[in-house]
């Protein structure tokens, strides 16, 4: 069973600067939470990501968990190329009670890590052989993200925005979920709708999705 975790506005820490973890980050970009990296060292990609300050970065020369007592996290990610502390890690934030996950060991985390097709940030495709292959899972990844990426258009990202816009608008003036549904999927086969995003206009499709919730009330 592939779940996405709902990371928003919590903290995630990284252990480890190498390829590994930067994968990991790369991967958490997208989730509007809080990257923390911890390292004594780190790669080209993570050291960009630190200069851009799209995470936080706190150089640490690890020899125990102990470091973790000091935060809060609701996800911890082992990554470094010590198995021993890798496990030292893991067993420290189950204590805490969060979420972990180690790169060298699916069976003592608590969830696989997927590969990802990852479209515009916006869609996220995920491959998994629930941990009995990560070297497959990549190798699918790549087989297959070509023809995604052609199947889902520019005017599906955008009515992807256009129905988050429209959901948050809709929860303050519909007052039940079944209305709230029927009038995004009025949205969603919307032939005006289609046309604008179609032709790259945003905004006026959003204009039009306001001026069918006002008629909906």
């Amino acid at each position: 069973m592939i779940v996405d975790l709902n990371l928003k506005g919590n903290l995630v820490i990284v252990v480890g600067g190498g390829d590994e973890g930067y994968k990991k980050v790369n991967s958490l970009l997208t989730q509007d939470c809080k990257i923390l990296l911890i390292s004594d060292k780190v790669n080209t990609q993570l050291s960009n990501c630190i200069k851009q300050k799209k995470i936080d970065f706190e150089k640490t020369k690890l020899k125990d968990a102990d470091f973790l007592s000091k935060y809060k996290p609701f996800l911890v990610m082992a990554t470094t190329n010590d198995r021993q502390l890798n496990r030292k890690i893991i067993q420290k934030a189950k204590k805490m009670k969060c979420y972990v996950y180690a790169s060298d060991d699916p069976e003592v985390s608590d969830f696989a890590h997927p590969s990802v097709i990852n479209i515009e940030d916006t869609v996220q495709i995920a491959i998994s052989t629930g941990g009995k292959s990560p070297a497959m899972a990549r190798k699918l990844r790549l087989q297959t993200e070509k023809i995604f990426k052609k199947i889902i258009k520019k005017e599906d990202i955008y009515q992807i925005k256009l129905q988050q816009i429209a959901r948050d608008k809709a929860k303050k003036t519909i007052p039940t979920q079944i209305e709230r549904k029927k009038f995004l999927y009025s949205v969603l086969n919307d032939k005006t709708i289609k046309q604008l995003l179609k032709d790259n206009n945003l905004k006026k499709a959003q204009q039009r999705a306001m001026l069918i919730l006002r008629k909906w009330k």
